[in-house]
């Protein structure tokens, strides 16, 4: 990078306000802060444009810097550097003058620009993420229900490939409604074999305490939830 700019601002994003300063050549330097707001975000844009700014440059840190560039772009070239790298340029920034730091290394085309992905693939990744979360907390949630049966000795995993499965939900519900086993086995026809059956029969004689039926139901309604979350995400991602 070896153009130099005129006149630029320098932006300090916080979760809660944005420290902006404009410098030029001259040394002319004004800093305005400007809350996180629509109607601060507008009359900070207001304020680049009226001072005829060349560049506006942020650093690229959380989601605060590319909040910034989907704002501005359209109106005003804008720099997302990285944090790291403007610190080691100037071995002095600090909190205090962030946004002024910012304005002097734009200004003589010292900030390597981050790569911004269009706002549409930033969606896409956080729809992606967002999915890969609540797979992660199903998975403790489903890790949670079998400790509840471990600890109640109650070995439905010894009897099932997959108790979240069809059988393992007819089972678990026969248990809620406190079903006889006889037609719990009935209504699993043809969903396990004639061996399982008999195990399953001799596990559904055993009962289960009321703190852990009340844990098991409340978590698998949870999972319920989080099953049709997960499936709504899928096919929201491949949209």
């Amino acid at each position: 990078m070896t153009e130099e700019y005129k006149i630029d601002a320098g932006l300090d994003a916080h979760k809660q306000f944005i420290l902006a300063t404009i410098l030029n050549v001259n040394g002319f330097k004004p800093q305005q802060r400007f809350e996180r707001t629509i109607q601060d975000l507008l009359a900070l844009k207001n304020w680049i444009l009226e001072h005829k700014c060349e560049v506006v440059a942020c650093e690229s840190t959380n989601r605060f810097g590319y909040h910034i560039y989907d704002f501005l772009c359209d109106f005003v070239t804008v720099i997302v550097g990285n944090p790291h790298d403007m610190k080691i340029q100037t071995h002095k920034k600090t909190d205090k003058n962030d946004s002024e730091i910012i304005a002097k290394l734009a200004l003589k085309s010292m900030i390597s620009p981050s790569r911004v992905m269009l706002r549409n693939h930033r969606d896409f990744r956080h729809i992606v993420r967002l999915r890969h979360f609540l797979a992660r907390k199903r998975s403790d949630l489903k890790n949670r229900i079998h400790n509840v049966f471990d600890n109640e000795l109650f070995h439905l995993s010894d009897v099932l490939t997959d108790i979240f499965g069809l059988s393992g939900r007819v089972i678990m519900n026969g248990i809620f409604q406190e079903r006889p086993p006889d037609e719990v086995i009935k209504s699993l026809a043809g969903q396990i074999r004639k061996k399982k059956g008999e195990d399953v029969r001799l596990l559904l004689k055993q009962s289960l305490s009321f703190h852990a039926i009340v844990q098991l139901k409340h978590s698998l309604q949870v999972l319920k939830v989080m099953d049709e979350q997960i499936e709504y995400l899928t096919v929201l991602s491949i949209l």
